[in-house]
């Protein structure tokens, strides 16, 4: 027996052996984190209740994207703070509070967006604009002109 032949057999009979201890079992990642991964997921994408401090701290965030970097950042200050939160619940919840987190900080921003446009024909993602007029804006309340 050559050893391409040998490293085949042991390659084999040690998929047979994973095999069979699964048994119809799914595939569950030893260094992901609990609750986070999308197999067997099921319909994770709805709203849930989240703590209203952390929706007020999302929606901050936000704010602080448009004021520091007109709409624009590297996301970590969004991701750690998610992070942080869902991974004080428990992991059957971890991620439906993140979807919602994650469309709570997007329609902020939708909106700051819409705001800046409003007062600031032609501005764009990214562009510069003079950020005291965010000074009188309301996180999630819109407001006409």
């Amino acid at each position: 027996m050559t050893i391409t032949k040998l490293v085949k057999n042991q390659q084999q009979q040690r998929i047979g052996e994973l095999n069979q201890r699964q048994q119809g079992k799914p595939h569950v990642n030893p260094y992901g984190t609990p609750g986070m991964s999308l197999n067997d997921a099921g319909d994770y994408r709805k709203m849930v209740p989240v703590d209203e401090g952390v929706v007020r701290q999302i929606k901050q965030i936000a704010l602080d994207h448009m004021k520091k970097g007109y709409g624009v950042s590297d996301g970590e200050d969004i991701s750690k703070a998610i992070r942080d939160y869902t991974m004080s619940l428990a992991p059957e919840q971890r991620l439906s509070a993140s979807w919602t987190l994650n469309e709570i900080f997007h329609s902020e921003a939708t909106r700051l967006g819409e705001y800046v446009h409003q007062r600031v024909p032609g501005w764009n993602w990214g562009k510069p604009f003079d950020t005291s007029i965010l000074e009188v804006y309301q996180q999630g309340v819109d407001m006409q002109v």
